[in-house]
């Protein structure tokens, strides 16, 4: 008996002593830069619209609301300069730090450099600024989709369920930074390796009202172009996608699409006609602005953050979703089919869920 008590008192203090020891974990002190400090943040965007731009924005606002962080959020509608005085503003209001969607970075340079000067962390989704590593001193990252490899599994898609023979038209939409990475992989790695893929067209409308004017530019090469001469339509984008799906669709024709990005709309689409789109490479945006978050906690709290980061996409295969009658899937539902679309504990500390506590 006194043997089993003994071995009793020796597994119930091992358990304590784990338990205790994750606690110790759990219980991490804030870092003293941030420690009972009131932060304050921005988020400026080139544009908040749509189903992408509002998950980012939603995501964003989520993650600063779970560490108590003030956000603000300023969408510009498309204009550079009001983009430009919403960093100059964020300077001015000595916000900690500063948060860029988008943007195009010859235009937001100097007050990009301005904030990184005054030290505050700038971190960047889908732009780039080459700003010398003596002024940003290490605050400075630039976050994309992975768009080289959204590029690589969205065309190998179509390179796949074409058996590597096809005329496509292609989209291309330059002097874009993550859609000049998607372009850099096709250019360099498919045509070159798959030679009987074939771009007997290519589509570049810019970025005004691309779905319309990528609808008329298809169906002007859908009307012209003899049957069975357009095997695949390949979008770089999904606003050019959601454009060609129409001409598509209206051409009474079955052409394969396959594209980059991924909205309720586009899922609608493709569950719609699943013999269309089939397939479009995507991140789950929410996570995007979480790891914004995470990645500006830590530049404060004088921690090393990578220069650059790349979130893991996901092929969202219309094959792998139900039928619309059975279940109409939202940007929401992927969790249940894809595995890391619903959440990322990327630049997650023990000292967060501290903070996280101390402001319930």
């Amino acid at each position: 008996m006194k043997k089993l008590a003994s071995k009793s008192l020796v597994l119930f203090l091992v358990i304590s002593f784990l338990m205790g020891a994750s606690l110790m974990v759990m219980a991490q002190e804030v870092p003293e830069a941030i420690a009972g400090k009131d932060l304050k943040m921005a988020l400026v965007k080139e544009w908040g619209t749509g189903t992408h731009m509002m998950m980012h924005i939603n995501g964003t606002k989520a993650e600063a609301e779970k560490y108590g962080i003030k956000l603000s959020v300023i969408d510009a509608n498309n204009d550079l300069l009001e983009m430009t005085n919403g960093i100059e503003n964020a300077i001015s209001n000595e916000m900690d730090a500063i948060l860029i969607s988008h943007g195009k970075a010859d235009a937001l340079y100097d007050s990009v450099e301005k904030a990184l000067a005054a030290g505050i962390p700038v971190i960047v989704f889908d732009n780039d600024f080459d700003v010398p590593r003596e002024i940003h001193q290490g605050k400075l990252v630039s976050i994309d989709q992975y768009d080289l490899m959204m590029g690589l599994i969205s065309q190998m898609s179509l390179v796949e369920e074409m058996d590597g023979e096809a005329n496509v038209v292609y989209n291309r939409v330059a002097n874009v930074p993550p859609t000049d990475k998607r372009h850099r992989i096709w250019e360099g790695a498919i045509l070159p390796t798959y030679t009987g893929i074939k771009a007997v067209a290519t589509i570049d409308q810019g970025t005004d009202n691309p779905m319309g004017d990528a609808q008329t530019a298809l169906e002007t090469i859908l009307t012209t172009s003899d049957e069975g001469e357009i095997d695949a339509v390949y979008a770089v984008w999904d606003e050019y996608a959601k454009g060609f799906y129409n001409a598509i669709v209206d051409s009474g024709k079955e052409i394969p699409l396959y594209s980059v990005d991924i909205s309720n709309q586009d899922l609608a689409m493709m569950q719609d006609h699943p013999e269309i789109w089939r397939s479009s490479a995507a991140v789950n945006p929410a996570i995007v602005g979480e790891v914004q978050i995470r990645l500006a906690l830590k530049a404060l709290a004088g921690e090393d953050i990578p220069r650059y980061y790349s979130l893991d996409p996901v092929l969202v295969h219309v094959d792998d979703l139900p039928s619309k009658d059975e279940k109409r899937v939202s940007m929401d539902d992927l969790a249940d089919y894809y595995d890391n679309w619903g959440s990322s504990d990327a630049f997650i500390e023990d000292w967060m869920y501290t903070l996280e506590e101390s402001v319930k």
